[in-house]
């Protein structure tokens, strides 16, 4: 019932809610979009849009046809790649799904051994929230996700644990705790720390650890991401209190990481889908990502503050 034009119009307007913002960003005019919109609900029997203080906005029916209209656009411009791919002769492509910190931490060392054994390989990374990276499986739009997620997120879809997480606390070298082999969690809530939202798993977490055993929650500052709280911690703001990702990439930004406290929940996993099979590429990305997890989630506290301690002589 649609064609190409008209999905792009669609996820313009959910976008943008102006009519001429929305033709502008898909290269048509103003009253060319106008009519082409006309036409749809027209067509469809029912209005998309509602108009209130001069901005367009979706109605229900409208809003209930906007995932299926993103899942049809990413499904059209994924064959466009892969007929660009065959073209260039790269025939072999990986597509990942990752949360932000493992996009920026565990990731970028196993690609770099995929495409060593495929250098012809033509990557894709979409970052995600856990739940969106899962739906991706299950749609085929990803071959391999990485999330943090409990048992429950991830019953829809293949899935291997590659790691338990912990929290940990980042700091700048120069921070007076960075001279501690260890620190507490008692001691970091007291001073009250840079923490993750709630929304993630890691900040859940972080919360719960903090209330089951009395302690304030009183954070100077909450980060939508691991990588955000860690430079707000590189900029001498505070310390953060991150999962074992975030530490593992506040160690490769130069900053000084102690262990907190073990999780049993959240995990690391890696997910795919059901029903397909898994590529080579894909295979071995997993074997790699396993590999790192292996050697930067499963140190010892003691291993990590040496780590952290020895990068603070080498830089001193």
């Amino acid at each position: 019932m649609f064609n190409r034009r008209e999905l792009l119009l669609l996820r313009a307007m959910y976008r943008h809610d102006t009519v001429t913002a929305a033709a502008a960003s898909v290269n048509m005019t103003q009253p060319a979009a106008s009519a082409l919109l006309r036409d749809m609900e027209t067509r469809l029997g029912f209005a998309l849009f509602s108009r209130e203080n001069r901005r367009l906005h979706l109605t229900s029916q409208g809003r209930s046809l906007i995932p299926e209209v993103l899942n049809a656009l990413a499904g059209i411009e994924a064959v466009d790649r892969l007929a660009v791919d065959i073209r260039q002769g790269a025939l072999a492509r990986l597509d990942v799904g990752a949360v932000a910190i493992a996009a920026s931490s565990l990731l970028p060392a196993a690609l770099a051994g995929v495409r060593q054994a495929h250098p012809a390989v033509a990557v894709t990374v979409r970052a995600g929230t856990a739940l969106e990276i899962i739906e991706m499986a299950v749609d085929h739009r990803i071959d391999l996700g990485i999330i943090i997620g409990s048992p429950p997120d991830i019953e829809r879809v293949a899935s291997l644990r590659l790691a338990p997480l912990g929290l940990h606390a980042v700091m700048r070298q120069d921070h007076p705790w960075a001279t501690k082999k260890a620190l507490t969690l008692e001691e970091v809530a007291a001073a009250g720390p840079i923490v993750l939202a709630p929304a993630l798993p890691a900040g859940r977490a972080t919360r719960l650890a903090l209330e089951s055993r009395g302690l304030p929650y009183r954070p100077i500052i909450e980060a939508a991401q691991s990588s955000a709280a860690c430079a707000l911690a590189g900029e001498g703001l505070g310390v953060a209190i991150v999962e074992s990702l975030g530490a593992h990439y506040a160690e490769r930004q130069g900053l000084a990481s102690r262990h907190l406290l073990a999780l049993e929940d959240p995990v690391l996993a890696v997910v795919w889908s059901r029903d397909r099979a898994m590529s080579a590429p894909a295979q071995l990305l997993q074997e790699g990502l396993a590999e790192q997890a292996q050697t930067w989630l499963f140190r010892t506290p003691d291993a990590a503050g040496r780590k952290a301690s020895g990068k603070s002589r080498r830089n001193a």
